[in-house]
């Protein structure tokens, strides 16, 4: 299970332009691929789960996560923020790079775990992370995820 299982070049941006922790969640919200009317549910989802606690994992590195009864698939966005932003991660620096998973309440598949486990373990190599903040582009950056998944 790996992160560019679920990713493709659209749903990555790597030029997130928010400077704010529900800015950022706002812009990750909308990459999703969900209906519009969707979208303002999803965010007050993922900010009520921010507000039990930071997804901010440290190393410059956040995931965003939570199950809803909206969507019937797991869904994955990528984001990268240049200047990075202040999201309250457990190492008190910024993040720059932001993985928001969105998961169905009941998920047969059992991919939601998983996947938050396989985007903790990359996220614990410095190098795989200044890796990807260097990806020019979004096929790029699925690349390197594939790279490193493999």
């Amino acid at each position: 299970m790996k992160p560019s299982d679920f990713l493709t070049p659209d749903l990555i941006s790597l030029n997130l332009r928010s400077s704010t922790k529900e800015e950022v969640l706002k812009e990750l919200v909308w990459m999703l691929d969900v209906k519009e009317e969707h979208k303002p549910i999803l965010l007050d989802m993922v900010l009520q789960r921010e507000a039990l606690g930071s997804t901010g994992l440290g190393e410059g590195v956040a995931i965003p996560h939570g199950r809803s009864l909206i969507v019937n698939h797991l869904h994955l966005v990528c984001g990268l923020s240049k200047k990075g932003l202040y999201f309250q991660a457990i190492d008190r620096k910024k993040v720059h790079l932001f993985f928001l998973v969105i998961a169905p309440h009941r998920e047969v598949s059992n991919q939601y775990l998983p996947l938050l486990g396989s985007i903790a373990r990359l996220a614990s190599e410095p190098e795989n992370i200044q890796r990807l903040r260097k990806a020019e582009t979004p096929e790029q950056c699925l690349e390197f995820l594939e790279q490193i998944g493999s």
